[in-house]
């Protein structure tokens, strides 16, 4: 059961970060877009829009929670192993599945409290782009969610390795 709910998890896992990785690309590529229309616009033209810079606002906070969603499924965040590498190699084990769960409980926190931001932000919209601010907040809940499923998939494959022993 442990080995199947293993395998579920991590098809999940893998497939969101595949398209959260393509999401980013597109995330970035849109940024880039408006900013050089922006810039275009500003010198060559001597004018330029109000929506670019409100673009690149929404899209940067997309960016900055799905971008840590990836460093999540990939380990990359920072972390400190001078202390962990003076444990024995048991105490590394269980120091990291510990660390695990505490950042599966800040993610839930994380995530219930974006939900809540967004839901409160449906009543107002944006200045320029005259869109409700649900869908730019929106982006705390949701990578928050992507977090959730691939640390899920770190903690019951680290348990299933355990019972495997």
């Amino acid at each position: 059961m442990l080995e199947q709910l293993d395998k579920n998890l991590e098809k999940i896992s893998n497939t969101l970060n595949y398209y959260s990785k393509i999401a980013l690309g597109i995330i970035v590529g849109s940024m880039f877009s408006a900013v050089i229309l922006q810039v275009v616009l500003r010198y060559l033209f001597n004018t330029g829009l109000n929506w670019p810079e409100e673009v690149t606002t929404f899209l940067m906070g997309w960016m900055t929670f799905l971008g840590s969603a990836i460093a999540v499924k990939q380990l990359e965040h920072i972390n400190i192993d001078i202390f962990v590498e003076k444990l024995s190699i048991r105490g590394q084990e269980i120091l990291r599945f510990i660390t695990k769960l505490i950042l599966l409980g800040f993610i839930i926190l994380l995530t219930y409290i974006g939900l809540n931001f967004a839901i409160n932000s449906m009543g107002f919209t944006s200045n320029a782009l005259d869109i409700p601010l649900f869908w730019p907040r929106l982006s705390i809940a949701f990578a928050g969610l992507v977090m959730i499923t691939h640390m899920l998939h770190f903690i019951v494959r680290d348990i299933k390795e355990v019972i495997v022993k």
